[in-house]
């Protein structure tokens, strides 16, 4: 394989893209191994190119021409005498039967081998499906006045399994009337809520409040919905 997983760094200095080929590139590669070999024991040519051992009654050395061998010696043989459709298995010397015994059991082998590669690569690709989290990432604009409560729906077009939240810039002592700045994000995960930030069917809601605006000393607010004020955020698909 060209990019062994265990070559990788713990944490890996990757964009997500480029992770996802880098995990996606073995599975590639055997798939194009496997589609390979399906395709060249499937050629009309590929008798040409399986080996036979050489037996004394057909000194060939590919299954080709063993089978054209056959061939010749039963056309040789007194046709005459021999009625239509009476050549089986117990016409042939026992080299020959054992040698034909042989292929099929190797082409049975060959066979269940495939299956049970095709299933363990179909397996992986489903696990890897299974457990691949797609990121998302945008911004919005907050509408409601920092002295009010309000909320906001923003719009993904699925339920995010988490949402990570944050503010460009700092709440400052005009947003608060309060004489400190402050940085204002959280986050939200599916079926654990937090209370600025709620997950829905189509995305999540964002809210701005305060709890007492006119204390000098304290503001309980929630700042994820301020007034012309633009945030980022991460949603996790």
């Amino acid at each position: 394989f060209e990019h062994p997983i265990s070559q990788l760094a713990d944490q890996p200095n990757m964009q997500p893209g480029e992770l996802k080929a880098y995990f996606d590139a073995n599975p590639e590669i055997l798939r194009q191994g496997l589609n390979g070999l399906c395709d060249a024991l499937g050629d009309t040519t590929a008798a040409a190119n399986l080996g036979f051992a050489q037996t004394a009654g057909v000194p060939e050395s590919t299954v080709q021409d063993a089978i054209e061998n056959v061939q010749a010696q039963v056309t040789a043989a007194i046709v005459g005498s021999i009625p239509s459709g009476s050549i089986n298995g117990d016409k042939l010397a026992q080299d020959v039967r054992n040698r034909f015994s042989a292929i099929e059991s190797a082409a049975t082998t060959e066979a269940s081998a495939r299956a049970s590669a095709d299933s363990n690569l179909q397996s992986q690709i489903n696990t890897l499906t299974a457990t691949k989290c797609e990121i998302y990432t945008g911004t919005y604009v907050g509408n409601t006045n920092p002295a009010n409560t309000g909320t906001q729906n923003i719009a993904l077009g699925f339920r995010p399994k988490a949402v990570i939240i944050m503010r460009n810039g700092f709440i400052s002592n005009t947003d608060l009337h309060q004489g400190y700045y402050r940085p204002s994000g959280g986050i939200a995960l599916d079926g654990f809520s937090w209370i600025g930030c709620t997950i829905t069917d189509t995305g999540f809601t964002v809210l701005q409040t305060y709890g007492d605006y006119n204390q000098t000393t304290q503001i309980d607010a929630i700042n994820l919905n301020m007034e012309n004020v633009t945030y980022a955020y991460i949603a996790f698909k």
